[in-house]
Order: C-alpha cells, then sequence, then structure tokens
C-alpha cells in the first residue's frame, strides 16, 4: 500500500515539472522555454543564446504594462533567501495580436549581453527555478525547468561561448603578441 501511494505522489509532482518547460536547438540557437507554475499557458519564460553568444530573455504574457515602456524586473531565488536579489531593466512591448480581445506582450531584459548572461547564470545557480517580480504586476511569477532539459540549454550556451572565445583568439593580430 504504502509503495503505490509513494509512486503516485512522486508521480503526481514530477509530471507537471517536466510538462513545464521545453528545449529547443537548431543550427544556430537554444532557447529554453519554461512556463509559469501558475498560469501555465498564460506566461511563459524564454533564455535563448546564439552561435555569437548573443543572450536573450523574454517573458511573453497578457498583461498590456503600459507597452511600449520600459520598466524593472526583480530575480530572487525560490528557495533560498541567503541569496542577493538582482533587478534588471526591461522594455515592454506588443509581440503580437492574436484577435480583436486578445494580445501577447513581451517583457524583454535590456539587451547590454551582461544583463541577460547575469540573468541565465543566476537562474542556473538557483538550481534551474527564480521568482520574478516585474513592475506593475501584482503577483511574483515562478519559473522552474525540468533539470534535463536547463542542462542541455547550459551545454549549448557554454559551447557557444568557447566557440566565440576561440574565434576571437584567431581574429587577434599578431602584432598585438610581438613585443618589438
Amino acid at each position: 500500500m504504502i509503495t503505490p501511494l509513494l509512486f503516485l505522489t512522486v508521480s503526481a509532482f514530477s509530471t507537471p515539472l517536466l510538462e513545464n518547460s521545453v528545449y529547443i536547438q537548431n543550427n544556430s540557437a537554444c532557447t529554453l522555454r519554461i512556463k509559469e507554475e501558475r498560469y501555465q499557458d498564460k506566461i511563459v519564460l524564454a533564455l535563448s543564446s546564439n552561435y555569437h553568444s548573443d543572450f536573450d530573455i523574454k517573458i511573453y504574457h497578457f498583461n498590456d504594462l503600459s507597452a511600449p515602456s520600459r520598466g524593472k524586473l526583480t530575480q530572487e531565488p525560490i528557495f533560498n533567501k541567503t541569496k542577493a536579489d538582482i533587478k534588471y531593466l526591461v522594455d515592454h512591448n506588443l509581440f503580437k495580436r492574436i484577435d480583436s480581445n486578445n494580445v501577447i506582450y513581451s517583457t524583454t531584459i535590456a539587451n547590454d549581453n551582461v544583463s541577460p548572461r547575469l540573468f541565465i547564470d543566476t537562474f542556473r545557480s538557483h538550481g534551474n527555478r527564480s521568482r520574478i517580480y516585474i513592475e506593475g504586476l501584482e503577483q511574483p511569477l515562478s519559473f522552474v525547468a525540468d533539470h534535463k532539459q536547463a542542462q542541455a540549454f547550459y551545454n549549448c550556451t557554454d559551447s557557444y561561448t568557447k566557440k566565440a572565445d576561440v574565434l576571437a583568439k584567431k581574429t587577434t593580430p599578431l602584432s598585438v603578441f610581438n613585443k618589438n
């Protein structure tokens, strides 16, 4: 009796998490899409990187937030409250008009290629999970990625970063190394 109950409990809590995130890779980019825990199909966080090591963080949602506008986003750990919160500048924009009543908006972390990378590194250090506060929304958003999918995304971004470093070394002029 205990074994089936334990299996049912573990299955009930682990199955939704597996469906909570999707890892996608093509020849030039890798993306990890994570559904918000409570709103599932209404709010999605997308972490992405390309072969140029450009990072991008977008949250897709149905909240206008005076788009287009600029605001603030705070990222914090879900469990370990001893880690510091990190604040980012974000841009709110119209992403897509579905019909006259439904519009999808995007909130994008300012793409200075430092902030998106910091967000990804922080998400990784928080155990592939973060609580997000977006200025203008009453409720915080919680995103938890499946470990295997998140690891595949990190491996992809790490390989792009290594390729970019090798390319940068190859294109460095030899005169820099000559001390004559």
